[in-house]
């Protein structure tokens, strides 16, 4: 039934579980030894992280190409940090493997649901930004999903007009792993805000196997829910 799938969609990107997952490869702050407050550089770009006098802890990024920062509260979006993960490389060894998890997204019955969404949007392109240089592919997990998890069609739109644009013409492949109907209506829905040169790049994938053919998936750790 579609509302099986439905809900099968949106939490449908299980990313791995820290034992399972293949870190960032050492493009975060932690692991480049800033620890909670100092700079780091990698990429294109730097971050550093500080730690306030009440405790929180923020990040800022600064785009090697840009002249313009961002500054995140990672205290706020700590809980939901697994929703990105590196899966490894493809090409010629140079090439990231970006994995994306909605199942670690916030629900959007949230009481600051808005203020996690902008800071972990922030986190998101500005982690991007450090992590690729080159060519990079998104492979999108669906399956066990979540609808009240799903971002809004206006977050999605903002989050393409506002990605920089060197992260959308080094976007190579987006592929979509058990794509249900659902996401097929969203990604219709989003069609209009988006360049067909974009829309070339999507590409629905039925099967691990056939996911398999694509690219290297010996490092993209798959959750249960989806190999169900």
């Amino acid at each position: 039934p579609e509302d099986a799938e439905l809900d099968r969609v949106l939490d449908g990107m299980a990313t791995p579980s820290d034992t399972e997952s293949m870190a960032f490869p050492s493009y975060d702050a932690d692991m480049l030894g800033t620890g909670g407050g100092g700079r780091a550089e990698a990429g294109l770009g730097c971050l550093e992280d500080e730690v306030d006098d009440q405790g929180t802890r923020w990040r800022r990024f600064t785009p090697g190409d840009e002249p313009q920062e961002s500054r995140v509260n990672m205290s706020l979006i700590q809980p939901f940090l697994k929703v990105l993960s590196h899966g490894g490389y493809y090409g010629d060894g140079m090439n990231d493997i970006i994995v994306f998890s909605s199942c670690y997204l916030p629900e959007n019955s949230l009481e600051n649901y808005q203020s996690v969404m902008d800071h972990l949007f922030r986190y998101v392109v500005g982690t991007l930004d450090l992590m690729v240089s080159q060519d990079y592919a998104v492979v999108y997990l669906c399956a066990g999903g979540q609808k009240e998890k799903l971002p809004g069609i206006g977050w999605l739109r903002d989050c393409y007009t506002t990605i920089q644009r060197r992260l959308r013409k080094n976007l190579k492949a987006l592929y979509v792993l058990h794509p249900t109907w659902y996401i097929k209506a969203l990604i219709t829905f989003i069609k209009p805000f988006i360049s067909s040169k974009f829309t070339r790049k999507l590409q629905f994938v039925s099967s691990l196997s056939e996911l398999s053919l694509l690219v290297p998936t010996e490092h993209v750790q798959i959750p249960d829910c989806v190999k169900q």
